[in-house]
């Protein structure tokens, strides 16, 4: 019964969402090929990027030794392990939000599957983590089939905490696994992106925590982004119109839930048909932000 309801489900959401999710694979294509390509190096006259390293040199040498520049010479070996963590909590069934959040699901992994960039895993969270499908597994129609009929938003609450902790573990384990296999192809640079979907409602009190977790994954060129589905964006059940309560010199204080809020890259999903613009605009954006902290 488990397997038809899925089946069902996944040919419903696949149905709803085949216009956006080959706008996606479109979109994604312009932003994460270009990633594909080496890193700059080099000396040239000419090129990309200037070599800071040089430019001492350069000068010193009365501008003679002019091969200050940095071009991209040759295709790295760049593989993407890409997750979708779903939020599995009964919050998700009020206002519809599981519904548009398997629908962000189903968009993201056809998206990604056409794309063809590499792997695919998802986890769903709530009180407790599972992973629902492995990123050495490909991610076929029968797997969404089964993984879409796993989710019942009926968990107590959510745990974001211990949900990013067994997060990190995973991408870990995998990117272990995943050098480990491809060491006899070269060096192979791998990029782990996470999008995590919920309703972007958690324990407040563990926000430091959060942050440096996100902080720990980004060093490891791990980038966690969450998408809040929030269909409810001009009403005042928003997450833009929430309040969360703080304690300032023993004064109740009420502040907007998103002030001090501990996701770096986040973007409100009003509804799956704006997902390939919003996430291509919003990825394109976070991507230069990497590359210029690198």
């Amino acid at each position: 019964a488990l397997a038809l309801r899925g089946s069902e489900l996944w040919s419903k959401y696949i149905a709803i969402t085949s216009a956006s999710s080959q706008r996606l694979c479109e979109q994604l294509r312009l932003v994460l090929e270009p990633m594909l390509r080496a890193k700059l190096e080099g000396d040239f006259r000419t090129g990309k990027r200037i070599n800071m390293r040089k430019v001492i040199p350069y000068i010193a040498s009365q501008f003679r030794k002019d091969k200050i520049w940095m071009r991209r010479t040759r295709p790295s070996k760049r593989q993407y392990q890409v997750m979708v963590a779903i939020d599995d909590s009964e919050s998700m069934a009020d206002n519809h939000a599981g519904r548009l959040a398997l629908e962000a699901m189903t968009t993201l992994c056809k998206g990604m599957t056409q794309l063809e960039v590499g792997e695919i895993s998802v986890v769903k969270f709530g009180q407790d983590i599972q992973l629902l499908h492995a990123f050495d597994t490909p991610f076929t129609d029968d797997a969404g089939s089964r993984v879409i009929g796993q989710f019942g938003f009926q968990q107590k609450k959510t745990n974001m905490i211990q949900t990013l902790d067994a997060i990190l573990q995973i991408l870990e384990t995998a990117r272990s696994a995943s050098t480990a296999a491809s060491s006899n192809a070269g060096n192979v640079e791998f990029t782990q992106i996470v999008f995590l979907i919920s309703d972007g409602r958690f324990d407040t009190d563990g926000r430091m925590r959060i942050k440096k977790l996100i902080e720990t994954a980004l060093e490891r060129q791990q980038l966690i982004v969450l998408l809040v589905v929030d269909q409810n964006e001009n009403q005042e059940n928003s997450i833009l119109e929430t309040k969360s309560v703080t304690f300032t010199k023993g004064k109740v204080t009420m502040v907007p839930y998103l002030e001090n809020y501990p996701f770096p890259y986040y973007v409100l999903l009003p509804n799956s048909a704006l997902l390939p613009e919003i996430l291509s605009d919003s990825l394109r954006q976070w991507f230069e932000m990497l590359q210029m902290k690198s």
